[in-house]
C-alpha cells in the first residue's frame, strides 16, 4: 500500500500503538520523529515498512516535507503548554498539503476555557481544526486505564490503591483500545466528526482493587483520599504546576461522576468490545506485584 498516513506523536503511549496497529494491518505508515533512530528503537521489527520523517513541530518546512504525499493524518503531541501551538502548526501544514482526513487524539471533556489544562488545550485545537475546513474526526477517550500504573508501586509495596475518588464510578478505557480505534478510523474513515471512547462498564475503585487482587493473587484494598491529601501528594512529587492542576481537575471530575458514562465508540470503530477492567488488570498484573526477593549469595 502506498504511504498515505502520517503519525505524529508516534513514540507516545497511544501513537506507538497506532503505528503497530497499522503495520499489523499491512499499511506502510510514516512517522514524524525528532530523532532518526527513534523508529528503530520503538519498532525494531518494522523493517522497511516504516518510514521516519525527521522533523519538529516548531519547524514548518520539516512538517511540509513530512506531509508530502500524505492523505491521512493522525494528530497528537505531548501534553504541555506548547501543545496548542504544536498541533495548530501541524494542522496548517496539513492544510497546505491538501490532506484528506485528520484523526485527532483529543479527550473527553475537551472544551475551550476548561479549568483542566489539557482539556482547554484540546478544546482550542479542536476549534482550530474545525475552522481549518479539513475533514476530521476527534477521538475523545475517557480516563486512561494506564494512568493507574502511576499507582502501581504503592499497590505492590502496600496492597493499597489510593486515589481521591470516593465511591465514584469510572468507565476507564485501555490505551490499546484507543489506538485500535484510531487505526480503524485512519484506514476506514467513518462518517462522523467525533467519537467518545470509554471502557465497557463504569466501575468503582473498590471494584478495581478487587480486580487487581484477583489478577495478582494478593489482597488489594482501596483507600480513599481527600482532595487536600491528594493535592499534597501531587505537590510533593515535584510535578509541573500545570500537571498538578491537571490531576486535581481530572480526579475532581471523577468524583463528580464526569467519567461514569459508557459509550460504544470502541466497538463501533474496531468491531470488537472494549477491554474490561478484569482483563486489563490481568494483562498488567506484573506492575502491581512486588518483585521477587533476591536470595543473598
Amino acid at each position: 500500500m502506498d504511504e498515505t498516513i502520517l503519525i505524529t506523536g508516534a513514540t507516545g503511549r497511544v501513537g506507538s500503538r497506532v503505528v503497530a496497529e497499522l503495520l499489523a494491518a499491512g499499511t506502510r505508515p510514516r512517522v514524524l520523529v525528532r530523532d532518526p533512530g527513534a523508529s528503530r528503537r520503538v519498532w525494531p521489527d518494522a523493517g522497511p515498512e516504516l518510514e521516519a520523517a525527521v522533523g519538529d513541530f516548531t519547524d514548518g518546512p520539516s512538517l511540509d516535507r513530512a506531509l508530502r504525499g500524505i492523505r491521512r493524518l493522525y494528530l497528537s503531541s505531548a501534553d504541555g503548554p506548547d501543545k496548542v501551538d504544536h498541533e495548530i502548526a501541524v494542522i496548517e501544514a496539513a492544510r497546505r498539503a491538501g490532506v484528506d482526513r485528520v484523526v485527532k487524539l483529543s479527550a473527553l471533556h475537551a472544551a475551550v476555557g476548561s479549568a483542566v489544562p489539557a482539556f482547554d488545550w484540546h478544546g482550542r485545537i479542536e476549534r482550530h481544526l474545525a475552522d481549518s475546513g479539513l475533514p476530521h474526526l476527534n477521538l475523545r477517550p475517557a480516563f486512561f486505564a494506564e494512568n493507574l500504573l502511576m499507582l502501581a508501586p504503592e499497590v505492590a509495596a502496600t496492597g493499597r490503591l489510593s486515589a481521591p475518588v470516593g465511591g465514584a464510578r469510572v468507565a476507564m478505557v485501555a490505551i490499546a483500545d484507543v489506538a485500535a480505534s484510531a487505526a480503524a478510523a485512519l484506514l476506514d474513515p467513518p462518517d462522523r466528526s467525533a467519537f467518545d471512547l470509554t471502557g465497557p462498564a463504569a466501575v468503582t475503585f473498590d471494584q478495581l482493587a478487587a480486580a487487581l487482587a484477583a489478577a495478582t493473587g494478593r489482597p488489594v484494598e482501596f483507600a480513599d483520599l481527600t482532595p487536600e491529601q491528594a493535592g499534597a501528594r501531587f505537590a510533593g512529587a515535584g510535578l509541573p504546576e500545570w500537571l498538578g492542576r491537571q490531576l486535581g481537575g481530572v480526579f475532581g471530575l471523577i468524583r463528580a461522576g464526569g467519567f461514569a458514562a459508557t459509550t460504544d465508540g470502541v466497538s463501533l470503530l474496531t468491531g470488537r468490545p472494549a477491554t474490561s477492567v478484569t482483563d486489563w488488570a490481568a494483562a498488567h498484573a506484573a506492575a502491581f506485584t512486588p518483585a521477587p526477593a533476591v536470595a543473598a549469595g
